[in-house]
């Protein structure tokens, strides 16, 4: 590790530590980017050390109905996904939980400890997707599982702690084979340490916010408590659940779609100085319906829009995704980050 990359991580680890300084990071998860005059600095983003993809069935959605007995089913574009298991409420006290390194989820420990062994020692091997307890559910249930909700609670609390259990399982043993090697900041693709774990929580606008007090949010809480600390994700945040969102606890760091959710700069104000807040900044975001308004140009306004928004407490850690693709846009987000002093040159790095 070169003294740079030393610094990096100790700045970004006291930064992870202590979320309420006004302190702003950014990473590409060290993606080929377009711009020949930002590749050649010596560090143009806050990436310490690579991360490698811990491999295609370690991010498949639907990696925990799988391990707990869904068949495998093919959708049309050939993508891999889990046939519903459940169709009566009365299964849901016969399923049984295997073990973790009986199901699935072994397969993916398999293919992290061979990448370990493999990849050189300063690269770190990313955490597979976790997706809440309420979401892995609804895959594992047919289509009667909104119905169930409302008439069968009961059964569903039992799935769900059932789900539970075995995600819990599994973050310990993702920990236990990957050690300091793990990057268990699932999403977005970011640095962060080795302890923790993601948690999609993306069904959160799909109920009512007491639904989903009810549902999701004991489940997530037992995860945090058992193997955060946690970095929260749900691709859409509105003001309406965001009572419910201050309720997850041990929370690490927050990531939202800003494409697909309220103002960011009212979510920026509510939720700076709790954690560090990650939101990532996709291609053609500035054109998702929920940013239309607003009447961005491009990206960089659109950053632009949400570094003028920060507050005094605000520390945030951006992942530029295939945005890096787009020179012009790329360039214009570097300058406006330069000059407020966010840049590893900046910083003396």
């Amino acid at each position: 590790m070169t003294d740079s990359s030393t610094e990096m991580t100790r700045i970004l680890a006291e930064a992870w530590r202590n979320p309420t300084q006004p302190r702003v990071f950014y990473s590409a998860n060290s993606a080929e980017i377009s711009s020949p005059r930002l590749r050649a600095l010596r560090h143009w983003d806050w990436t310490p050390h690579r991360t490698a993809s811990p491999g295609a069935l370690a991010l498949n959605t639907c990696l925990f109905p799988l391990a707990l007995g869904c068949q495998s089913t093919f959708l049309t574009d050939g993508k891999e996904w889990a046939a519903p298991l459940i169709t009566d409420p009365a299964q849901v006290d016969a399923l049984r939980v295997p073990a973790v390194w009986e199901s699935r989820a072994g397969e993916v420990l398999r293919d992290l400890r061979a990448q370990a062994a493999a990849l050189p020692p300063d690269v770190l091997i990313r955490q597979p997707d976790v997706q809440s307890p309420l979401n892995v559910a609804e895959m594992m249930w047919d289509s009667s599982f909104y119905l169930a909700l409302v008439e069968e609670p009961a059964a569903v609390h039992r799935l769900l702690e059932k789900i539970t259990d075995f995600i819990i399982a599994f973050v310990r043993e993702v920990h236990q084979v990957l050690g300091t090697r793990c990057n268990s900041v699932g999403f977005p693709l970011i640095w962060g340490g080795p302890r923790g774990t993601m948690i999609g929580d993306d069904m959160i606008s799909l109920l009512s916010p007491e639904m989903h007090a009810e549902f999701s949010l004991p489940y997530v809480n037992r995860i945090a408590d058992a193997a955060g600390p946690l970095y929260y994700h749900s691709c859409t945040w509105r003001e309406k659940y965001f009572a419910n969102i201050r309720q997850v606890r041990n929370v690490r760091s927050y990531n939202w779609n800003p494409g697909n959710s309220d103002d960011p700069a009212l979510i920026i104000r509510e939720f700076s100085g709790r954690a560090l807040l990650v939101p990532h900044i996709q291609i053609d975001m500035h054109l998702d319906n929920d940013l239309l308004r607003f009447g961005f140009q491009d990206e960089a306004e659109l950053f632009r829009y949400l570094l003028d928004h920060l507050q005094g407490n605000s520390t945030v850690y951006f992942w530029f995704a295939a945005v890096v693709s787009k020179t012009a846009v790329l360039e214009k987000m570097y300058d406006l980050l330069h000059e407020r002093g966010h840049t590893p040159a900046a910083w003396g790095i």
